[in-house]
């Protein structure tokens, strides 16, 4: 197991520093519900969807090829070619639909920010300056430089909810907001090319192998669109149709259920480059491995946060936010929830996919998931309000996530751990009847619930041999170097 070491240990970084990440959000939440027009909360959660959903398509798949090829690059100026001759294009897509949402800024503050012309022009440089971030993220993880991504995410995040909070409690309102993000994206940024460029300095790309990057990554920008309806156009639905307001309401139960997504972020993060390296070295054993034990623990993880969420949620909504948020918006959380533990579980099988260059087949998964989201909303939002949105998204992840694991499992099986998942299902059922009756409310009685709820399930997973004791050693001892 020695030579899973290093892997563990970069994974287990990354598992420390995202609850922290995740935690910023958290921060900010009432922050911002408790300081701002419910319509701004909504406009501004507006702005953070475009900002996250436009970069994997200003990249057009690349930031894919960076991590799949740059396993095999040797020596300083292969990675310079690979760096710099993605990194422009990028920057030319970026600059394109940057000019785009200028052209289109009257419309947008039209129909999206109640004519605040002012938050929609704040947003196009945001827009430029999120893509390019975007995109040399992708550096760090390539190179497996999992210290400074992870500090770098930790002061990213951060930095966000220091300025933001700064500018929204000093009375600036939602432009101060928009203009908080635009500061603190310059200023990772700047960090990041300084760091990038000191270490492999800079050259002019010739773009010699751009034809295979593009073959590789664009296959994925009808996945990258179709990942955007599922996750984000609710959002947009619900403000065309329900108007801003109700996004405001819908977000904080939205920000709240994806929290889970934490538990996979380091596994999103590190399995691409780790397994590509693998399987470049044909080390299929070490693979079956790394999946096995990726997913189990994240399931043994996630799946009780799901449980203890869906209860929890009005009680966290009231702590977090304002009552009339968490009236509105609690049933929203138990749905998001159970949808982004599938999206991370989608998250290891698809690498499977990503290795076999099937890249085609995760468009498709996302279209078709697309598709139904698309639909779902348009009939449902009317009818059944944010827990129709809610329930869609749910629906959407539910088709992405089968669809995967039958790809998946036809190009590379490993073991899935079923006995595992039913020992964690009984102790995340039983975890979910304790916090039902004893129904904490205030800070103090939620963490000390959510504390005595998590010993209970590691003890019943112990009991049933979920984790064994030879397993918690095996760990232990890679975390303090001996095997």
């Amino acid at each position: 197991m020695g030579k899973y070491t290093l892997t563990v240990r970069r994974i287990g970084l990354s598992a420390v520093i995202a609850p922290l990440v995740a935690l910023s959000n958290i921060i900010l939440l009432p922050i911002l519900t408790r300081n701002l027009a419910i319509a701004d909360y909504g406009a501004f959660a507006l702005i953070l969807i475009t900002l996250n959903i436009l970069p994997p398509l200003a990249a057009l798949g690349l930031h894919n090829s960076l991590i799949r090829f740059g396993a095999a690059a040797k020596g300083k100026r292969d990675v310079q070619e690979l760096f710099y001759s993605m990194g422009f294009i990028v920057l030319a897509t970026s600059l394109l639909i940057s000019g785009l949402f200028l052209l289109l800024t009257p419309q947008i503050a039209t129909s999206l920010f109640q004519n605040n012309l002012a938050a929609a022009l704040l947003l196009v440089p945001n827009i430029l300056i999120a893509c390019l971030i975007f995109f040399a993220w992708q550096y760090f993880v390539t190179f497996q430089q999992i210290k400074r991504y992870t500090w770098l995410n930790l002061f990213n995040a951060y930095l966000e909810t220091a300025l933001v909070a700064y500018f929204v409690l000093a009375g600036y309102g939602l432009e101060g907001a928009v203009i908080a993000l635009l500061v603190e994206q310059l200023v990772v940024f700047l960090i990041m090319m300084y760091l990038i460029v000191a270490e492999i300095g800079f050259a002019t790309p010739k773009f010699m192998h751009v034809r295979q990057y593009l073959n590789y990554g664009l296959p994925l920008i009808p996945g990258s669109l179709s990942g955007w309806i599922v996750n984000s156009s609710d959002r947009y639905l619900i403000a065309l149709f329900l108007g801003t307001a109700a996004v405001g309401y819908y977000s904080p139960g939205y920000t709240a259920g994806t929290t889970i997504g934490m538990v996979a972020a380091p596994l999103s993060t590190l399995l691409p480059a780790v397994l590509s390296k693998h399987y470049d070295e044909n080390n299929l054993v070490d693979i079956r491995t790394i999946l096995t034990y990726s997913l189990k623990y994240y399931i043994g993880i996630a799946l009780p946060c799901v449980f203890a969420l869906s209860v929890l949620s009005k009680p966290i909504l009231l702590l977090l936010t304002t009552q009339q948020i968490a009236t509105n918006g609690y049933l929203v959380i138990p749905f998001v929830a159970a949808g982004t533990m599938l999206i991370g579980a989608y998250s290891v099988l698809v690498t499977i996919i990503a290795l076999k260059k099937k890249t085609a087949v995760i468009g498709t998964i996302w279209m078709l998931s697309a598709a139904l989201n698309l639909g779902l909303n348009l009939v449902l939002i009317p009818y059944l309000g944010l827990v129709g949105a809610a329930l869609t998204t749910f629906l959407a992840f539910l088709l992405a996530f089968v669809l995967t694991t039958i790809y998946s499992f036809r190009y590379f099986k490993f073991d899935v751990n079923g006995g595992f998942i039913a020992k964690s299902t009984s102790g995340s059922i039983i975890i979910a009847l304790f916090l039902f009756l004893w129904n904490p409310a205030g800070l103090l009685n939620i963490v000390l619930a959510i504390a005595l709820a998590a010993a209970i399930y590691l003890s019943i997973l112990l009991a049933l041999r979920g984790f064994t004791i030879r397993e918690i050693k095996l760990m232990y001892s890679i975390y303090q170097g001996t095997d």
